[in-house]
């Protein structure tokens, strides 16, 4: 499929990819099961307990051992697919003209796209315009600016001492993009199987860096690894791992297909007959919206018990497949970027039409709206607005000053509260929108399901605890709690619930029940990464014989689904290392840190493995690799000022010394990490 150029500087071409282009920008993708849960009963906790914290803490969780002996997912030869889609080529001989059409939608450019494949020269001056600023992350201290050398692009980590003098730099290759010049490009690089998010972001309607929202609270700095959610709503569906939801075989999707709205297209493209394919112009007006909603959801969406990222079929409803709570009372003066549905919904607009207006009422699927003239949207709402006691009643003066455009004033453009370099047409068409006000969106009083906001109400034995989580993830954590209990006591088949909790008792430092809700998720959605890394790492904390072999025994159940991953090499190469056997260690360290540009554990063992062995020149290396990331790591610090100073290498020694003197003016003193306090005593 032919692109049209899309990453060009003027207004139309800017517009080249669209707002499911930016989802990666909005969310961090939570990692979640691809396999059918298996739930088990556990006895009923107390439920009429005064204080919901004490009863969470009290729960009686299911203390029968987690089973290990599951068979393991097996992944074919170029990855797993799902099953009847096969791709938008195939649409390609019969629907020409509308495959070549849309092949200059937004949507059809949204997915991971090389930088190669963009406009060089535009590429090349938003590079070179943003090497010239740094935009800094002030929680963490980290300033992150572009760097473009020829035709290489790099996404540089700075941490600054006075003056401006760099303290630390990580100067990170990218190679990929999210989107591709119409809101933003969100950049990426491959490590190892894996495709990891860098920090920064450009903004193109803005024409400006800034940090990525996943970044705005807490700074992952390069860990983000692309994952499933992300990818299922910018592309069509990727050749995938089936046991790890962040590694996809190549080629990858560039943009979202035919068979997004169309469903799986196999035997259509062999028989030809339409009883084969879904349009969705002939589904009711609920089910054409439940499918732009499968990827235009709310902010407080929650999966389905049994669902995955990819199990959406046009033709259902989308609460069948991920409930979209809406937040009510709703606000019309704050929007979120990805709230067109649930913003149309609440308009007269819809209300008047008994439910009819879609949101192809007004676009057109396979057209860009970028593309459309001014005339195409004013005559989409005069096709209603014609009767009389509808025409305009607006000041003839400012009617004129807006050309007499309906949705300027109707449906203005707004910076989203949640991205505010990012500013969107807000679809709560209203008479006389409100001044908008600044910030976040207020947490909700009550959510909520879309399809019972709609009259076509949702159900299922889920839907208490997925609500329970969703409050917790609106701000309203208070109401979570005070429902928990008893929603706890029923034990649904419900992953979202765990996962809150893990969190919860997380924060509040009870590792206790937080192991034991990690245990409770595996019951439910028995492969998640998280879940298992999370659960060995609990497991360890107990510092007992048992925990240590259930450690294990998750551990391994994650290498066993994904071999490469990081994250389980080195917690397990760090148990078998402090228990003594060294030589098994090793290689794990190895694949770790060849897997993991953020496994700096791995690095710190591999260089006192070869310092233990005389090899001085290799720890050096080890040792400066997991400097960069961990800058601030006293022990690093030490330890390569150290040896430095053996080699006589003064230059480099006082180089570390200005490095220590400069983190300390700045206000964040050198100290210990996570990536040398695993050590033990005798190898420091």
């Amino acid at each position: 499929m032919t692109t049209a150029p899309h990453a060009q500087p003027g207004p139309r071409t800017l517009a080249a990819v669209g707002l499911a282009g930016l989802l990666v920008l909005v969310t961090a993708c939570r990692k979640r099961s691809t396999q059918p849960p298996a739930s088990t009963p556990a006895p009923a906790a107390d439920a009429g307990a005064a204080a919901p914290i004490v009863a969470l803490g009290a729960l009686a969780w299911d203390a029968r051992p987690l089973d290990w002996t599951r068979p393991i997912p097996s992944t074919p030869p170029g990855g797993l697919a799902e099953a009847g889609y096969v791709g938008s080529a195939a649409c390609a001989p019969c629907h020409a003209e509308l495959t070549t059409e849309y092949a200059r939608h937004s949507m059809a450019q949204s997915g991971l796209r090389p930088l190669a494949s963009l406009d060089q020269r535009w590429l090349a001056e938003i590079f070179d315009a943003g090497m010239k600023t740094r935009v800094r992350h002030e929680a963490s201290g980290y300033a992150y600016r572009p760097v473009r050398r020829g035709t290489e692009y790099f996404i540089e980590e700075l941490l600054l001492g006075d003056y401006g003098v760099v303290l630390h730099s990580w100067l990170q290759p990218v190679t990929h993009t999210l989107s591709a010049g119409g809101y933003g490009l969100a950049f990426y690089f491959r490590h190892g199987n894996r495709l990891h998010h860098t920090p920064l972001d450009y903004f193109a309607k803005a024409r400006r860096w800034g940090l990525d929202p996943a970044a705005s609270g807490s700074n992952p700095r390069f860990q983000t690894r692309l994952g499933d959610q992300c990818i299922s709503c910018h592309s069509d569906y990727p050749l995938r791992s089936a046991g790890a939801g962040d590694v996809f075989f190549d080629p990858l999707p560039t943009g979202i297909g035919c068979e997004r709205c169309h469903g799986p297209g196999q035997r259509h493209s062999s028989t030809g007959a339409i009883a084969d394919i879904v349009n969705p112009a002939r589904l009711s007006p609920l089910r054409q919206l439940d499918t732009c909603t499968q990827c235009h959801q709310s902010s407080f969406a929650r999966q389905r018990a049994g669902r995955h990222d990819f199990s959406f079929r046009p033709g259902e409803r989308a609460d069948d497949f991920r409930v979209n709570y809406l937040a009510q009372p709703a606000e019309p003066d704050r929007l979120i970027l990805l709230s067109h549905p649930e913003r149309m919904v609440q308009s007269a607009c819809y209300l008047e039409s008994a439910g009819r207006l879609t949101c192809t009422s007004c676009h057109d699927p396979h057209k860009s709206s970028f593309e459309q003239p001014a005339k195409h949207w004013d005559d989409s709402c005069t096709a209603c607005h014609q009767a009389p006691g509808h025409t305009c009643t607006g000041d003839p003066a400012e009617r004129a000053a807006k050309q007499d455009h309906c949705i300027v004033c109707h449906m203005r453009p707004l910076a989203a509260a949640d991205v505010p370099l990012v500013e969107i047409t807000d679809h709560w068409i209203q008479r006389r929108p409100p001044p908008l006000r600044p910030g976040r969106r207020d947490p909700p009083r009550r959510l909520v399901p879309w399809s019972t906001a709609l009259g076509d109400p949702t159900a299922g034995d889920d839907l208490a605890a997925l609500e329970l989580s969703a409050y917790a993830d609106a701000g309203r954590e208070d109401e979570a709690l005070a429902r928990a209990a008893a929603v706890v006591a029923t034990w649904p088949r419900a992953p979202e619930l765990y996962e809150w909790l893990v969190g919860y008792f997380g924060r509040t430092g009870d590792r206790a029940s937080r192991t034991r809700a990690q245990a409770a998720l595996l019951r439910v959605a028995p492969d998640g990464r998280s879940a298992l890394l999370g659960y060995a790492r609990g497991q360890l904390d107990q510092g007992t014989p048992a925990g240590h072999a259930e450690a294990l025994h998750a551990l391994d159940r994650l290498l066993a689904l994904s071999p490469d991953d990081a994250g389980a090499l080195e917690t397990k190469a760090m148990v078998l290392f402090r228990d003594g056997d060294v030589e098994a260690a090793r290689p794990l360290f190895e694949r770790a840190a060849a897997a993991g540009p953020s496994a700096a554990a791995s690095r710190v063992a591999l260089a006192v493995l070869a310092l233990k062995a005389g090899q001085r020149a290799p720890a050096i290396r080890w040792l400066e690799e997991a400097r960069r990331i961990e800058p601030r790591d006293d022990w690093l610090l030490d330890k390569l000022q150290h040896l430095y100073d053996e080699a006589k290498d003064s230059r480099r020694a006082l180089a570390l010394a200005q490095v220590r003197n400069g983190l300390s003016r700045g206000g964040r003193k050198p100290g210990p990490t996570d990536a040398t306090r695993w050590l033990p005593a005798a190898w420091r």
